[in-house]
Order: structure tokens, then sequence, then C-alpha cells
């Protein structure tokens, strides 16, 4: 992520990492690398100098003591094949391939041979973006609950939060989904998933009442319920959808549901997500 302008509100980009580390230990129970640097590039190498967990700063200046004698595997982005052609050639630290004159590595690598060199010295000039490269498959988001339950409508209000965020990262990414899937993973481990083709939405309204509804119909009260998962999956873009003769009545329905998610996804973007709820999650 791009740190431009947030030391103001959360301090350096130490401090930052070191509470984004804190946070995801504490409520996901994980643990991360954080790497912290001026561009994607040195920010991705210094993400794997301590692993399972630790930060780690690799700055420009700090690219012939920190980048230069790693050997060439651990460079970001250079797979098998391309390790054994540099081995080839001699080339076998980070270092290594700084100092290589560019013309040769242009006429081995092509067009690469020029981003290998570029890279070594640590110059990347790729921005940070929120837009995804490829469009997303599905979204979905899963919880493992507090303590296993058997409590159906328990577990509809975990789906609901589920599936308000399935929603909100739907409708950022512009994608109307035509699936709709949960998971329900029981106390003894075994996991099942149900799904079900609704009309194009990304509308949490509807991707919670299909959910709701293949709940129901797979509620076991006598098996205990470990983990519930939500997704939305099937995707044509809001854009493009075409609105079909026989859904003509309900359009002015959708229309206003539309705009009250899309205000609260603003309200919550802006001022918070505890800022403003649904009645049903209190």
């Amino acid at each position: 992520m791009d740190l431009t302008g947030c030391e103001g509100l959360f301090g350096s980009p130490l401090d930052i990492a070191q509470r984004i580390m804190k946070d995801i230990q504490k409520e996901l129970d994980l643990w991360c690398s954080i790497g912290i640097s001026e561009n994607k590039f040195l920010s991705k190498m210094a993400s794997e100098r301590k692993k399972p967990l630790g930060i780690t700063e690799i700055w420009k200046k700090d690219v012939p003591k920190k980048l230069w004698p790693l050997p060439i595997r651990e460079m970001y982005g250079i797979g098998k094949q391309t390790e054994k052609k540099l081995v080839s050639l001699g080339i076998n630290l980070i270092g290594d391939i700084a100092a290589y004159d560019l013309k040769l590595l242009r006429q081995f690598f092509w067009k690469y041979g020029h981003e290998l060199k570029r890279l070594s010295n640590g110059e990347d000039a790729s921005p940070v973006s929120d837009t995804p490269h490829h469009q997303s498959k599905s979204i979905s988001r899963s919880t493992t609950l507090p303590e296993d339950t058997a409590d159906l409508e328990f577990a509809k209000d975990m789906l609901f939060r589920l599936a308000e965020d399935v929603g909100t990262d739907a409708r950022r990414q512009g994608l109307k989904g035509k699936t709709v899937t949960i998971s329900i993973k029981y106390s003894d481990f075994q996991t099942i998933t149900r799904q079900k083709s609704i009309s194009p939405t990304y509308l949490t309204r509807d991707i919670y009442r299909t959910g709701s509804m293949l709940l129901d119909e797979n509620w076991n009260s006598r098996r205990p319920v470990r983990l519930l998962g939500i997704g939305l999956s099937n995707f044509q873009e809001s854009e493009s959808s075409q609105i079909s003769i026989f859904d003509i009545g309900s359009t002015p329905e959708n229309d206003k549901e539309e705009k009250i998610e899309k205000t609260i996804d603003s309200l919550r973007a802006r001022f918070g997500a505890d800022k403003i709820k649904r009645a049903k999650t209190l």
C-alpha cells in the first residue's frame, strides 16, 4: 500500500507496519511479514527477509549491502528457468546482475534484460494501485465462530455480517454476480458447500437472502457448526448488465436499495466501518 500522506494520521511507516502486524495477530491470530521501502519491488523483497513474523526496511541506499549479496533465486520475479540461464552466464548473485553489461542482458533476455538490470539496482516505477489486474473470479468471506453453534439465528447473524463484506467488495469492483455459495464446516471438520443461481446482483440484501435460504435448506441442528462462509461468483460487469422485461416491475425497489447500499459504502469509507450499522447487526 502507498502510505504517502499517512504520517500525520498514523505515524511513521514503521509505526503503521507495527500497528498492522499487531491488528492482524489480534483479529485473525495470524503472523505476517511486512516490507517497507520507496517502491513496490524493494517492499516485496523486504517482506521476504523476516518470515513468518517481522518487519524489514530496504531503501535504495541499502541495495548494495542488503540486496546484492543475495542469491538470484531470492530476487522477486525470477523463476527456475531464468535462474538456470543466469547461472549459465556466471550470474549467481543479485549484485552480479547489477554489474552485468546491459547490452548482453538484452541480448540474452530481450526486454526482460532491461527489467532485470533495473530491479537489481532497486529501481521500480510501477504504481501502487487498488485496481485489480484481473477480474476476480469470486468474492467470498468466511469466519470461524467464537464457539461451535447449533443456533440457526445466530448463524444467520454471522452470515449477514459476511454478506455485507462480500457486497461491499463487489460494489467497489463494480461486479454483479449470478451465483451465491455458502460453506459450512461442522465441529467434526467436515465441510459442505451449496450454491444457487440468481439474477446478477451486488446488493447485500440479495446476497444475504440467497445465503440465508441455502442455510435454512441445509441446517442440521444436531451438528454444531464451527465455520461459516458466503461468496459471490459468476460475474458480469455491472455497467454491461441488461434489464429483462420481466424485471421491470422490481427495478425501482432495486434502484432504491442500490442507492442505500452505495451511500452506506460511502459513509463507511469516509468515517469508518463502525459509524453506520444495520439494525440486524446490533
